[in-house]
């Protein structure tokens, strides 16, 4: 009988624990920096080039515009990720809240189990740039925001994934080979115009 009330007496502790942990830290707070040898140029049309997301957002499946202009402030997107194999579709709305180019851009996103906010930033210098990130997540719900704060203080689940992804994002930045500022082509018949113009002025 005093193992059953001890027993009791336990479950209703860790039960309690459970709920005072969602209470305490309703929300966590993670993020990660890299150092890398290209413009902030470079790296800002990297992070924005929704074609690589697949290479650096693990479980990215997909993302389309639903309202207001791609790229600016107010927009809307849905995005559907793979939580893991087996697994259904996660499905967030990302809201664009600022943004400056090649500087930063912070993201909002919201599903039916939480809220969830990013801040990207660009710092050049030296010939390097820094990419930083700040995210935010609350669970919506004491058991959601209790699930969160366990899983990040007990095991770093959110930092983890936060550094694998901005890691694997390091990767994507230093193997790019895309041209996204191209020089403009000059018809060959401006060129030479151009040519002759040059040339008649000396």
């Amino acid at each position: 009988m005093k193992i059953l009330k001890f027993l009791l007496y336990l479950i209703i502790g860790l039960v309690l624990l459970f709920f005072a942990m969602g209470i305490i830290k309703p929300s966590i707070t993670y993020g990660h920096e890299i150092t890398v040898d290209k413009s902030a140029k470079e790296t800002w049309a990297v992070v924005q080039d929704e074609s690589k997301y697949d290479q650096w957002l693990e479980g990215f499946k997909s993302i389309e515009l639903i309202s207001g202009e791609k790229g600016e402030v107010g927009s809307k997107y849905k995005v559907i990720v793979v939580p893991g194999e087996g697994q259904p579709d996660f499905e967030m709305i990302e809201t664009i809240a600022s943004i400056k180019e090649f500087d930063h851009i912070q993201l909002s996103f919201d599903s039916e189990e939480m809220e969830f906010e990013q801040t990207i930033t660009h710092t050049e210098a030296d010939g390097k740039t820094k990419v930083k990130t700040k995210s935010i997540a609350t669970g919506k719900g004491i058991f959601m925001r209790s699930m969160f704060a366990i899983m990040e203080t007990f095991f770093g689940t959110f930092q983890a994934q936060e550094e694998k992804n901005i890691e694997a994002l390091k990767r994507v930045i230093e193997e790019n080979t895309t041209d996204y500022y191209p020089e403009p082509i000059v018809e060959e018949e401006e060129a030479i115009e151009l040519m002759e113009v040059e040339g008649g002025s000396d």
